[in-house]
Order: structure tokens, then C-alpha cells, then sequence
């Protein structure tokens, strides 16, 4: 059955059962993935999967059901089942599907679906791999073993409908390709690192020689390593770690944190709580964008949002729910808010996520950012689950480089970094001009004025 009128089915069948409001989430998801080892092919799977997930309203009362059998017979009990899980749920104002204002028709974006997918096959994806791992083999003599080049290809299709007449499609298709590789040093000790390319678009992927050559550096570079001193010094945080600084903060802009009170951010809106060289945009309608999408997962609409500008805290990023929960309870918190973050899984409620989230590129090169630094770390690798989003407590296993004279040295390892993300924040002393979007969460080089790192 056709995606749209599977999900138009499910909400029928929930509006039927008694429902006074329905919406359901429809997906079809094709994949590709295959695995290089050392020149021969190790692993190769197909797989589709598709699916229709309902939720329905009764009075404030809402239940969720699902299915992966897409006949009329099964999507209508689906609908039946989540109409009477809702007659059973406890009350909650918040819930329902997004306010009419909210709604409209989905946006366009460019560059998220490749048209040239389904003649894309998998000896392409074979070859591209093959390519990549002798890549990073010739780099350098140091890179002895490879933990595998996997290459993946998938298109997903999404379909909504409500019980409201909202009704949408989307289509997105992504590419990647991951070089693994080992290196030994003269004493023996191994150290392992990677590189990947990403894109909705195949013919955008970086080239495989280079995806390759760029493995076998960020591996090499770890062998010889120490630990240093504890000290309190500036701090570099490598495009990949600054991505995840960047989704830590926004973890703690989301609305879900702001009713609960656990978000340090909570009560600063309009305020400067960051350094002005830093802003931090969340972007649905990013052309090309890994993350974008023409309307979120309950059909509100998207937009760009700016949730620091320049330092300043400008907005928060919610669904429906959360908007809701938030300006019940703390409606200074949810002023200006607006929906249009919502994700969803097919057996689940929705919850607030991001999009493309990136923070803006500054003036300086990553070398200069660099090279302002006597004495600091390079960090490439945090490791661990230490943010508390609710306190603003920050302290992370962490791997890289030894600044010195403002030149990159030798590898570290097994040290801490911690510091409080309010002091981070306001402690950004430069932003590089290193942005790419090679994920849904990116950023260029950034510099923190002062960290404690922990080591010997």
C-alpha cells in the first residue's frame, strides 16, 4: 500500500475507535551496507523495513500503536489499539496534535534525495571501499591492519497524515563511506582511528583516496603517546569535538529539559551566556543537509532557528508537547517559542531533537586558533557521559595532541577535561573557519580559553 494512504488508513482506523484526534507516521526505509577487509569483501546485507506508527487523542488522554503490515485489515486495528490505550491513559493537557498555526504545507529542500539511487549498485559501493583501505595502506608503513571500510547507502520514505487534513511525503536517500585502519609503532603498541565522508548525494562524497589517506593520518598521529601534568590550560577542541560541545548545549535548550528544570540554560533566555564569537543555529531547511527535512514528525512547521546569537540565547527548540508542558508551567520559558523539532519513532511519543545543527564558522584557520596556544590540548576524542545538562557540570575522558608553541606534538591519552559549561560557553576565545557539514551536527575548530586537563 502505498505510504500516504497507509498512514490516512491507521488514523481512520483510530478516528473510528473513537478518537477525537489522530495522527499517524508512515516509513519505508531501504538499506545497502557492505563491509572491506583487507581487500576481500567480509560482510554484505539488504535490507527494507517499513512500518505505520499511530498515536490518538481522547480529551487530553493519548495512546500509541503500531504496525509493520501495511493491509487495511492491520492498519485499522492499529488505530483501533492506540484510540483504546487512550481511553486507559492518564490525562495531560499538553498532549494533542500541533496547534492549527503551527501547521503548513511542507517546506522544499533541495539536495536530500538523489535521483540517480536506485542505479547506484552495490559494486560501486565495493569498489569505493576497496579504494579507501589501500589508501590508507600506502599512506603510510605504520598502518598495518584495517578494522574494516564500510560503505552504506540507504533512501527513506516518510509519509504523515492527521486527523486535522494535514497530509505530507518526503523522500532522502544517504551515503557513507568509513575507513578503519590500525597502526603499530617500533615497540609494537597499536592504535586504531578513522575517517568518513557523508552525504545525501553520492557524487558528493569526498573521494575515497582521500577518505583513505586522512584515516591513516589521524591514525598514525596516536601512536607515541603520553599523559601530561594535571593543569588548567586553553583548550582546542577539534571540529568532531566541538560538534558534540555543540549538541550538549543544545541538549540543554531543548523543551523537554526546560519543564522538567533540568537544563542550566532554563531561566537565561534574551540573555548573554556565551562568548559573541559563538553562534549556534538549528536548520531543517538546509540545502543538502543531512538533517533536513521539509516538516518535522507531527507535520509542524520547520524553521531556522538561531538558539545563540552571538552569545546570546535566543531561542529554545520544542514540539508540541513540550511548548505546551513549558508554558504551563514556567511561561516565560516557552515566550516567542514555537514547535517544529519533533522526532518520532513508529512505537513511541515524540520528542525534541535537532536538525541540521551547526555552529557558524568564525574568521580565523584552524591553524591560527591553534597557534595562538603556548601550552594546551588538541582534543580529537571525548570519551564517556559526563554533561550534566541540568547543572552544567562538564567532565569527559579525552584523547589528542600536546600544544606547544603553538604547533601540534606529540599524542595524549587516558586524561580528563572538565570545567562547567557556563564557564565554557563564556570561554570561547576563537572560532575557526573550518566548518563543514559532514554530519547533522557540525562545527569548525574551537578554542576554550581554560579547562582543567587531568593526568598524571
Amino acid at each position: 500500500m502505498d505510504l500516504l494512504a497507509a498512514a490516512k488508513e491507521a488514523v481512520a482506523g483510530a478516528t473510528a475507535a473513537g478518537a477525537g484526534s489522530a495522527d499517524a507516521l508512515a516509513l519505508e526505509r531501504r538499506e545497502t551496507s557492505l563491509t572491506i577487509r583487507r581487500g576481500d569483501l567480509e560482510t554484505s546485507q539488504e535490507a527494507e523495513t517499513r512500518g505505520v506508527g499511530v498515536r490518538a487523542f481522547r480529551g487530553g488522554r493519548s495512546g500509541i500503536a503500531y504496525t509493520t503490515d501495511l493491509t487495511p485489515e492491520s492498519l485499522r486495528r492499529a488505530g483501533r489499539q492506540a484510540a483504546d490505550l487512550a481511553a486507559l491513559a492518564g490525562m495531560d493537557p499538553a498532549a494533542g496534535l500541533p496547534d492549527p498555526a503551527f501547521r503548513g504545507a511542507p517546506a522544499a529542500v533541495e539536495g536530500i534525495d538523489d535521483p540517480d539511487y536506485e542505479s547506484v549498485e552495490a559494486s560501486r559501493g565495493i569498489a569505493m571501499a576497496k579504494e579507501g583501505e589501500a589508501a590508507a595502506f600506502a599512506a603510510d608503513r605504520r598502518v598495518v591492519n584495517s578494522e574494516g571500510t564500510q560503505f552504506e547507502a540507504a533512501r527513506q520514505r516518510t509519509a504523515l497524515a492527521a486527523s486535522d487534513g494535514f497530509e505530507a511525503r518526503s523522500q532522502r536517500t544517504r551515503y557513507s563511506l568509513a575507513v578503519m585502519a590500525l597502526a603499530e609503532d617500533e615497540g609494537g603498541a597499536l592504535q586504531r582511528d578513522g575517517w568518513y565522508t557523508c552525504s545525501p548525494i553520492l557524487a558528493r562524497l569526498d573521494p575515497p583516496e582521500a577518505v583513505g589517506r586522512e584515516a591513516a593520518r589521524r591514525c598514525v598521529r596516536r601512536l607515541g603517546w603520553r599523559k601530561v601534568e594535571t593543569r588548567r590550560v586553553p583548550v582546542v577542541f577539534s571540529p568532531e569535538v566541538a560538534a558534540a560541545f555543540a549538541g550538549e548545549v543544545a541538549r540543554a535548550c531543548c523543551g523537554d529539559a526546560l519543564f522538567r528544570g533540568a537544563s542550566f540554560l532554563a531561566d537565561s533566555l534574551g540573555e548573554a551566556v556565551a562568548s559573541p564569537l559563538l553562534t549556534l543555529v538549528d536548520d531543517p531547511l538546509l540545502a543538502g543537509g543531512l538533517g533536513s527535512r521539509p516538516f518535522d514528525a507531527e507535520g509542524a512547521r520547520p524553521a531556522r532557528k538561531a538558539v545563540l546569537d552571538r552569545g546570546i540565547l535566543r531561542s529554545f527548540l520544542f514540539d508540541s508537547f513540550s511548548l505546551r508542558k513549558t508554558a504551563a508551567a514556567f511561561p516565560a520559558r516557552a515566550a516567542g517559542g514555537t514547535p517544529g523539532n519533533a522526532t518520532r519513532g513508529l512505537g513511541g511519543p515524540t520528542a525534541v531533537g535537532t536538525s541540521n545543527l551547526f555552529v557558524e564558522a568564525g574568521a580565523e584557520t584552524p591553524e591560527a586558533v591553534i597557534g595562538a596556544v603556548q601550552d594546551g590540548f588538541y582534543v580529537t576524542e571525548t570519551l564517556g557521559f559526563g554533561v550534566n545538562t541540568a547543572t552544567g557540570d562538564y567532565s569527559k575522558g579525552a584523547a589528542g595532541l600536546w600544544i606547544r608553541d603553538g604547533a601540534l606534538g606529540h599524542a595524549v591519552q587516558e586524561v580528563t577535561i572538565a570545567a562547567d559549561l557556563r564557564a565554557m560557553l563564556r570561554g570561547v576565545a576563537a572560532v575557526g573557519n573550518d566548518l563543514e557539514f559532514r554530519s547533522s551536527v557540525s562545527a569548525p575548530t574551537i578554542r576554550i580559553a581554560e579547562m582543567t586537563v587531568s593526568g598524571n
